[in-house]
């Protein structure tokens, strides 16, 4: 895990030495590939790490794709070996922008923000554009965002015999406490 904050570490690095950082490690990212009439297709990860420079409104995100975790372990086992080759692409990246992003504007009512950056998922980096409900409660951001994206655009192949029961726009909702880091 250290590996993985150093790496979003050194994203920022090149900001002035000063600004503010919040910081998470327990981010929850969830996703549903769920079709109706289907077994669903969701998973949950507890372990998103992520930073936000307070004073330039950039974020970034890495996600362990090992560390979702699925209803049946058969599900899991598929995930991770035939559809997001995790041993191959173990992670996921996130790196954007906060538009309009002031922390001193933030308290704990929820305030809207448009989120746009690279999502890189299987070494495949796409544009995205998501709108984000961000407050603050004492020295703790909170950040909440659905999107979706669409396995094709990732490289993501889902084998005949099962694509009527995997959706090919793959729903994904963000929810993340970050801390003030010193």
């Amino acid at each position: 895990m250290k590996q993985f904050l150093l790496l979003i570490i050194l994203i920022f690095s090149h900001q002035d030495l000063f600004s503010q950082h919040f910081y998470t490690d327990k981010g929850v990212t969830k996703f549903d590939g769920s079709k109706a009439a289907f077994e669903p297709i969701k998973a949950t990860n507890n372990n998103t790490v992520s930073i936000i420079d307070s004073k330039t409104g950039q974020i970034a995100a890495v996600i362990l794709i090992s560390k979702f975790e699925f209803r049946l372990g058969l599900m899991q086992e598929h995930f991770n070996e035939n559809y997001l080759e995790s041993n191959v692409y173990p992670k996921s990246t996130f790196e954007g922008k906060i538009k309009d992003f002031n922390v001193l504007n933030l308290t704990e009512n929820v305030i809207t923000h448009e989120i746009t950056g690279n999502l890189t998922i299987k070494g495949v980096a796409k544009k995205i554009k998501t709108i984000a409900e961000i407050s603050k409660l004492d020295n703790q951001i909170k950040i909440k965002s659905n999107f979706s994206v669409f396995l094709s655009d990732f490289g993501i192949k889902v084998p005949k015999i099962v694509f009527k029961k995997i959706d090919e726009e793959v729903k994904i909702s963000l929810n993340f406490t970050y801390d003030k880091k010193q």
